[in-house]
């Protein structure tokens, strides 16, 4: 790891000069940090001279194209270690011989793996919800994949502009400070979000009536216990017979009948932790970094269900977004 160290500089107007350098030892750290965060970004070399290790957990588009964006960001020589090549392996010990200066974790199955380590720092990327996986870890920190609520709300909005009320299904016990933020979001526009528990896949189909008729715009979310083949059928089959558009957060659903898409970009996702990994290699400990959101979101709409469904789309977001093309 690479250590800024400083020494404590006397007051020299106690010295009977008149001048107060306010040189403090909270000044002298914060010039110290930002001076080797240029280095870094000034010296490849600097940088490739980092001993960091990144590991992901299967090869798939989305952790690829992060792991792309932080590879270009930072200019550095990473080490990549892929957890599904690596069977038998014990990662951790692995990881403890070869003592890298950071660890990138890309997607829960890597950060699962290596949550025993907590004296080496950690930068976790591709997993929503990081708040809740890493409490009581002084040495992770990362990008959140979870687009915040009221950028994701703005969007829908603007691209439903009639629409006043938003319906979800979601398990309390994953997602309930997601949804309390997105419902403070929705009531400050003067809209309503119809939010129903769900705690077993087997309740949607009833949940799902319950809103029959309540709501202008289903708003899917990533929620494992709620997502499987069948209740997708069953939501999109909803959407058609009750003229319900769904807004999803992974362009694949479009196929299947979605109207609107909004992914992180992962690429940029990448970029964001190539930022944390310049300050934890300048000195700065990676429990004192908050935790950041995704900043670009892909738009995509899927025009030819916006239609059948007889919807027309806001100019402002369709300006913006893709088109889906199934070819």
């Amino acid at each position: 790891m690479l250590k800024c160290h400083y020494r404590q500089i006397p007051d020299l107007e106690s010295q009977g000069n008149g001048l107060n350098s306010g040189m403090t030892k909270y000044g002298l750290k914060h010039f110290c940090r930002v001076f080797f965060i240029l280095l870094i970004t000034l010296s490849p070399s600097l940088a490739s001279a980092a001993n960091v290790i990144s590991i992901q957990s299967v090869n798939i588009a989305p952790y690829d194209e992060a792991y792309h964006g932080l590879q270009n960001s930072c200019k550095c020589d990473i080490k990549k270690w892929i957890l599904s090549d690596m069977k038998g392996y014990d990662v951790v010990k692995e990881l403890r011989t070869e003592r890298p200066d950071v660890i990138i974790a890309i997607g829960s199955g890597a950060l699962e793996r290596i949550m025993a380590i907590k004296d080496i720092p950690i930068i976790v990327m591709m997993v929503i919800d990081i708040n809740s996986s890493i409490t009581g870890h002084a040495n992770i920190t990362g990008i959140n994949m979870d687009i915040p609520p009221d950028r994701q709300i703005s969007i829908i909005s603007q691209a439903f502009p009639g629409v006043k009320e938003i319906g979800l299904l979601y398990n309390p016990k994953n997602r309930r400070a997601f949804v309390e933020k997105a419902r403070a979001s929705v009531e400050s526009r003067g809209m309503k979000l119809i939010a129903n528990e769900v705690i077993n896949s087997r309740k949607v189909p009833s949940r799902l009536d319950m809103m029959t008729g309540e709501i202008g715009v289903y708003w899917m979310l990533p929620d494992i216990d709620i997502i499987t083949p069948e209740t997708v059928e069953i939501l999109f089959l909803y959407s058609i017979k009750n003229r319900v558009p769904v807004v999803t957060f992974s362009k694949k659903y479009l196929e299947m009948g979605a109207v609107m898409s909004l992914e992180v970009d992962s690429y940029d996702i990448g970029a964001q932790a190539a930022d944390i990994l310049g300050q934890i290699l300048a000195g700065k400990e990676a429990g004192n970094i908050p935790l950041g959101s995704a900043k670009k979101i892909n738009i995509t709409i899927n025009q030819r269900t916006a239609q059948k469904l007889g919807l027309e789309i806001g100019s402002e977001i369709l300006n913006r977004a893709k088109l889906f093309n199934r070819d």
